[in-house]
């Protein structure tokens, strides 16, 4: 199990040029991870649990505890949560958990462009950017992303605070101050901080032309006949 400390904001659109410029603000470059697609199952609001397929792993997340929102600067306000994760791979390999995933099934494909910024806490509360091989014991990462789900463009910023129980919220307080101190902090709005689940479980449905398409199906056709046994 490993749990995190986790502040999240999605918004539609492009990334704005003020949040790019915030984000490279730092004093290490981000770095630009490879394109994934991950699938998600269709999460139940108000989004307790997601589960997903990253790679062909399969990935529970389960919130622990919601501490309210938090401003960790005047534009900057979030909601934080706690959550705990687990990892699984299939004894048969990855394609038995790829398989799973079908068009027209409650399975949502999530296409992610990340941007990371990665930093060590140590035990004395000194703050320290580090590369994302390098190793921490306890600490937060931030991340910038360019999200597509359903044909729609969303960007979304994370801190994620990782380490032992006792630490995260520290070390989430202490990375989110050193990265609000910037001069040129966007808006980020609670009323836009939510977890996964809870993004995906309000915000998206399929597209109106497979809706239509499964429900106007003929009483005799084989998928409907499949649906029905």
């Amino acid at each position: 199990m490993f749990p995190t400390v986790e502040t999240r904001w999605f918004y539609r659109g492009a990334i704005p040029t003020a949040v790019q410029d915030w984000f490279h603000s730092g004093e290490r470059a981000p770095e630009t991870q490879p394109v994934r697609t991950d699938s998600y199952l269709q999460p139940a609001a108000p989004g307790d649990m997601g589960i997903k397929l990253r790679e062909g792993r399969l990935e529970i997340k389960q919130r622990a505890e919601q501490y309210g929102v938090t401003c960790f600067h005047e534009k900057a306000c979030g909601a934080i949560e706690h959550w705990q994760k687990w990892g699984f791979e299939a004894a048969e390999g990855r394609d038995v958990l790829n398989s799973l995933v079908k068009p027209g099934t409650s399975w949502i494909a999530v296409q992610k462009a990340r941007q990371l910024r990665r930093y060590r806490v140590d035990e004395s509360g000194a703050v320290e950017a580090i590369s994302t091989l390098d190793y921490a014991e306890r600490g937060c990462s931030i991340e910038l992303t360019e999200i597509e789900v359903y044909g729609k463009d969303w960007w979304s910023v994370a801190f994620e605070a990782f380490g032992a129980d006792d630490t995260l919220l520290e070390n989430l307080f202490l990375v989110a101050q050193r990265a609000f101190a910037a001069e040129n902090v966007p808006a980020l709005d609670a009323q836009h901080s939510f977890g996964y689940a809870h993004w995906l479980a309000t915000s998206h449905h399929p597209p109106t032309q497979l809706i239509d398409y499964l429900t106007t199906q003929p009483p005799n056709h084989p998928t409907t006949k499949q649906e029905n046994q």
